[in-house]
Order: structure tokens, then C-alpha cells, then sequence
């Protein structure tokens, strides 16, 4: 299931870098969530399946059609999986402490 999204062309810096921020936790937050309900090793399959999938372009990136564009993603992607390891704390803190957002 894929959705489409659009981001108003209106949209301030400052916003996208929230949106970019909050996407970012999601993600975490549910890498957390797959640790608890599953296990450690299910984490890691999921990483690998997402990396694939955005990689191969299973995932709609149609607005990503600049290469140069599309390798920043995934390699933003990538460094973010890497970093994304769950811990023991509760979920509202994971990962609050590495979330930098580049100007």
C-alpha cells in the first residue's frame, strides 16, 4: 500500500525540517515497537527489507527523479537505519538525542 503525499509549495524551511524531525521519530519509534512485540533480529529485517525497498524504488519516489536528489535520500536513509538501534528506555525519548537536522 502506497501513498501519495504532497508537500504544499508554500512550505517555509523550517517546516520541512519539522516534518523531516517528526518522520524521523516515527521511525524510530516503530523500530522500537518491532523490538518489543517481535525481537531484535525482526528490527534488523526490517532495516534490510526498507533499504531494499526504497533502493530498488519499491517505495513511490517519483519526486525523487534527480539522481543526485534520490542518492542524498537514501543515503540519509541509510545513515538514519544505522543509528536507529532500540534501547531499553521508554519510547518517547528513543532516539530524541540523534535527531540533527542540517541547515
Amino acid at each position: 500500500m502506497t501513498a501519495q503525499i504532497g508537500i504544499p509549495v508554500d512550505a517555509s524551511t523550517e517546516q520541512l525540517r519539522i516534518i523531516i524531525g517528526t518522520l524521523y521519530l516515527g521511525l524510530a519509534r516503530a523500530i522500537e515497537h518491532i523490538s518489543r512485540t517481535e525481537s531484535p533480529s525482526s528490527v534488523d529485517g526490517f532495516k534490510d527489507h526498507f533499504l531494499t525497498a526504497l533502493k530498488r524504488g519499491d517505495i513511490d519516489m517519483s519526486l525523487l527523479d534527480d539522481a543526485k536528489t534520490f542518492d542524498l535520500v537514501v543515503s540519509i536513509v541509510e545513515g538514519a537505519m544505522g543509528r536507529m538501534t532500540p534501547q531499553p528506555t521508554d519510547a518517547s525519548q528513543v532516539m530524541a538525542s540523534h535527531v540533527t537536522l542540517r541547515r
